[in-house]
Parts: C-alpha cells; structure tokens; sequence
C-alpha cells in the first residue's frame, strides 16, 4: 500500500495561516444575512444570471464602440438576479467570478468586478439597494476601456508615458458613455474614482483617505485583485493567495486597512472552488463558504495521495489542530489535468 506523501505546508500558505486580519470583521458571518442554499443549487442560479449579464454587456460593448448611447436598464434585471443569488449564498458567485475563462478580459474582469464588488458588500452588511448599487459600480468603471485602442489595451510590453496617459483616460471616455443613463452618484463615483489611492497616490485627483467615495474604496481593492489573478497580455496572472498577500501589505497605504480585511474575509482565505493539496498528498476543492472559517474551510477531497480519482468523494474540515492534516498548498484550478466548472 502507498504511504501518504506528506510534506508540511510552503512558507506561503504559513503566511497565509498567520495573516493578521481584523477579528471583529472576521467574526461576522454578513451581518444579518444567512447563507440559505447548497453550492450546488445555487450555481445553476448564478450561472443563468453570470450569462444573462455577459450577453447584455456584450450587446452594449458594440453599441459603445460605435459610438452609440447605451442602455443600461437592459442590465439591470440580470444584476438583480446576481445580486439575490449573492445574499441566498456568495459561493456560486465567488466561484464564477474565479473561473478565468477565455471570453475577453474586459467583458469578463467587469463581471467578476461586479460579483465581487458585491460580496464585500453584502459582507459589510449593506442592505440590497446598495448590493445592486456595488455590482453597477463594479460592471461600469471601467466601461471608458471601450473607447480605447485594441492595440493599446493588448500590448504586451511597458507603457510609454503617452500610452500611460491614454489608457488613463477611460476614466472620462467612461464617465461620457454614462452620462445622461440615470446611474447614481455613488455608481458615477465609482467610475471616476476608483484609481484613487488611500495614501493619495491614485488619479484622476490624488484623493486620499476617507475623501474618496466609499464604493471608489471598494472598487479599487476589487479592481486590482481580480486583475492579479487574471491572464493579461502584459502580465501573468498570481495564484489567489500570492493576492490576498499583496492586498494585506498595501493595507493602509494603498487601500484602506478595514476594507482590505472584510474583502479578505467576504472571498475568503480559500475561496469556494479552490484547489488545494493537503499535506498528506490528497488533493481537494473548497465546497463550504463561511465567512469567519476562513482558516478552516470544509473541503471535497477527489484526488488520493496517488493522485488518482476518489471513487467517493469526502468531506473533511480543516481544524488547525496539531498533527491533523492541514493545507500545505494552493494549486492552479485546472491542476492534474482537473476541470474546474466540473468540481461541484
């Protein structure tokens, strides 16, 4: 028989389990909203409402390269949706948010942007009007991208200082192409601000601290995280907690150190269909979305310690107890040949 390869978790995912995070955030599990449906279920739900907002925004993406007005209400009825699945349970949408696909970035960054913009709002307890107020903010910021060249948008080599001023400047092809559409002021906000640093570095107006809106703030954390984990021409995505690093060391320089805190805990330490090898060589998927075990996931473990596929799939949880199987590390979501949309 096999013996196990066990190996102890790599210094990363050690960072991970030691991350500093804000125990009063960490301890609420949404506020006064409760988690009422399986995954499962629930991803049949959100995937209808993921393609219903993809094929509307594309629709708009060719009226807004032409040059036309677009009609934002034909959005709307298809984020509320996303938006009623995200309060019934997050996980179905942090799971498509994550799933990288081949569809266009732009198309599908705005997507996720508006997934996880309102996560970290329902984490944050805001009540619904606002949750579809964040997922507006997080789908349109960066709608001035479509008023940008191709072959700027895709070069794979470093800006020069032109180029970095014309990309800049979707801030105000995007407030354009919006004006007149009957958003909010805290949508518009959004997608004027949301580059704004909270140590006053951003742009357009180098805000800082509290002077920038508050779905700006939101925004901004979720608009670089998810462009770190995503392939782009110029850059290689990283893994999910390579980000969630980056983010906890830009904390109150970059982004506010509460907001960074309740994005952590709203998506997760290991966020729902993530990939991970345990220390006694098994591999596993993330099954389980609780805010406030984020150190302790429930996990599906379907691969053996050969990597061969179990012919029942467990359910264990993490305990953090010593000498118990843990998390030794994070692995791409199509690792061992796996196929991520076919893990629940």
């Amino acid at each position: 028989m096999s013996q196990p390869n066990t190996q102890p978790a790599t210094a990363e995912q050690q960072k991970i389990n030691t991350l500093p995070l804000n125990h009063e955030l960490i301890n609420r599990d949404g506020g006064d909203y409760k988690i009422s449906t399986d995954i499962s279920s629930e991803l049949r739900v959100a995937t209808l409402a993921y393609l219903s907002i993809q094929q509307e925004f594309n629709r708009i993406g060719k009226t807004v390269k032409n040059y036309q007005k677009p009609n934002i209400q034909r959005l709307e009825p298809f984020v509320q949706a996303m938006v009623e699945s995200i309060i019934r349970n997050p996980a179905a949408a942090v799971w498509l948010a994550r799933l990288k696909s081949k569809s266009s970035y732009a198309y599908r960054h705005s997507i996720s942007c508006a997934i996880l913009c309102c996560v970290m709002g329902r984490q944050l307890n805001l009540d619904q009007k606002e949750l579809f107020q964040l997922a507006l903010s997080g789908l349109l910021m960066d709608i001035g991208k479509l008023h940008l060249p191709d072959s700027l948008l895709r070069k794979s080599t470093e800006l020069s200082n032109q180029e970095r001023a014309e990309t800049r400047s979707h801030i105000e092809h995007g407030l354009a192409i919006l004006a007149d559409s009957n958003l909010s002021t805290d949508v518009m906000a959004a997608v004027q601000y949301h580059h704004e640093r909270f140590n006053g570095c951003g742009y357009p107006q180098q805000l800082s601290g509290t002077d920038i809106p508050l779905y700006a703030r939101i925004a901004g954390i979720v608009d670089c995280y998810d462009a770190m984990t995503s392939p782009r021409y110029y850059a290689t995505p990283i893994p999910h907690s390579e980000a969630i690093l980056k983010l906890a060391g830009w904390r109150a320089r970059l982004f506010q150190k509460e907001l960074v805190d309740t994005f952590i805990q709203a998506i997760g330490l290991y966020p729902p269909g993530s990939l991970v090898e345990l220390t006694n060589g098994e591999v596993a998927v993330v099954s389980d979305y609780r805010a406030g075990m984020g150190r302790k996931p429930k996990l599906t473990v379907i691969l053996d310690m050969n990597k061969r596929r179990l012919a029942q799939k467990k359910v264990i949880s993490i305990t953090g107890k010593e000498g118990s199987i843990d998390i030794a590390r994070n692995l791409p979501p199509d690792a061992y040949n796996l196929d991520p949309e076919a893990l629940f």
